[in-house]
């Protein structure tokens, strides 16, 4: 393999990864994915403090479980962002605690949310 050796090598300064966000979620009750052979699809997608991606996805019963629970959630006392971290930490995929609140709807040119 043919490679580049730099005569100056480039340095990054470590990084410290201390929280993440929520920028992406999708579900599907009918869609089967490996490895399960069940239906229901959900992933995730999450960006540090640095911006960079952590995706992670849930498969069969446990997403359709976790779609149904979304979908009957009372997000006025809990956002669905939260829940989304609060799942992800319980399960042990990013150890933590959710800090925050929600974003406020940002109305488009004609004053709609």
């Amino acid at each position: 393999m043919e490679e580049l050796v730099l005569t100056d090598p480039v340095v990054v300064p470590e990084k410290t990864t201390n929280k993440y966000r929520v920028v992406a979620f999708t579900m599907n009750m009918e869609h089967i994915s490996l490895p399960s052979t069940e239906p229901g699809f959900v992933t995730i997608e999450l960006r540090s403090n640095h911006g960079e991606p952590l995706n992670h996805a849930y498969f069969g019963n446990v997403a359709t479980n976790m779609i149904k629970t979304l979908n009957t959630a009372n997000l006025t006392t809990k956002s669905m962002h939260k829940r989304i971290l609060e799942k992800l930490a319980n399960d042990g995929i990013i150890p933590g605690t959710v800090t925050g609140a929600p974003e406020p709807p940002v109305a488009d040119d004609d004053g709609e949310i």
